[in-house]
């Protein structure tokens, strides 16, 4: 009988109090950093203790089966394991962060840490990036996100990655990059914050774009409900931000909640969680360049 597989395309482990997902389920997730500081507790022995983790990401020539051993002393440096849960990293520039002070004091050195993320294949990603046009603040650094951005999108380009996209008040903007997206081997829309026709207008761009959905499917936003229902499966992913995107009443979102996600979901496209979570399992080893995992599950 197979496993249920849950794969978060999107979350902060290293902000999460509690990161722990369940040592024999199927997990797999992306998890998002915008320090070095981040980095090295994602890459490192912190992480690797609170989620039982030999490696937290994917090197070498491809990546072990399923239910390869916990001991990690068999394994070549560099290698990932596939035992569960697994989790890839991330690294980008948050818009969020980006100002004129930020532009004048760290954002030559965070550029070049990020570079050489990128040419010594420790990322999987570069994100979450994008735009944020949220609040008067943010957005009076437009030029200064966009000249982040455009390097971001460089070094996708340069070095064959993914990116993982953040978009608030700004889905427009992202259109007057369509001929460059399409260089890229995969967008991913972090909770995205679109239409399904806008959703549509991307692809018809022919940008290779993955749309990710958390906890507003749950929260009944309309556009999420509408792109979760009627994109084509194959174009799906889900996600937690945990621990952010949180419902009322909430303090903090779990990794957990992937599975209140996922269920949710597939009461909109009609599917068992089993057939559901398989054709996630593919999308998301798709939008990520993970290679398959061998074993069945």
């Amino acid at each position: 009988m197979k496993k249920t597989i849950f794969c978060d395309a999107h979350i902060h482990l290293s902000h999460s109090k509690d990161p722990h997902f369940g040592e024999n389920e199927p997990y797999f997730c992306v998890s998002s950093c915008h320090s070095q500081e981040e980095f090295e507790f994602l890459s490192g022995a912190s992480l690797t203790r609170a989620l039982s983790l030999s490696c937290a990401f994917p090197f070498g020539s491809g990546v072990p089966p399923l239910g390869s051993p916990r001991s990690s002393a068999s394994l070549p440096t560099g290698s990932a394991t596939a035992i569960y849960p697994c989790a890839f990293i991330s690294y980008g520039i948050h818009p969020q962060i980006v100002n004129p002070s930020f532009m004048e004091s760290d954002f030559s050195s965070q550029l070049s840490f990020l570079e050489a993320l990128c040419k010594e294949k420790k990322i999987i990603a570069i994100g979450e990036c994008g735009f944020d046009f949220f609040t008067p603040d943010y957005k009076a650094s437009a030029r200064e996100q966009e000249i982040v951005f455009n390097e971001e999108l460089s070094l996708a380009k340069k070095y064959n990655l993914p990116l993982v996209l953040h978009l608030r008040k700004s889905i427009e903007k992202i259109f007057t990059y369509s001929r460059e997206l399409k260089k890229i081997p995969a967008v991913i829309f972090h909770s995205f914050p679109g239409t399904l026709r806008e959703a549509e207008s991307l692809k018809n761009h022919g940008v290779n774009a993955y749309f990710s959905f958390g906890k507003p499917i749950l929260n009944g936003k309309k556009s999420a409900l509408d792109c979760v229902t009627n994109l084509p499966l194959e174009d799906i992913l889900l996600e937690t931000d945990a621990p952010y995107q949180t419902l009322k009443g909430e303090s903090e979102t779990f990794p957990q909640d992937i599975k209140r996600v996922y269920e949710k979901a597939c009461q909109l496209r009609n599917m068992s969680l089993e057939e559901f979570s398989e054709a996630l399992y593919r999308n998301f080893l798709a939008a990520y360049s993970v290679r398959t995992f061998t074993a069945s599950l």
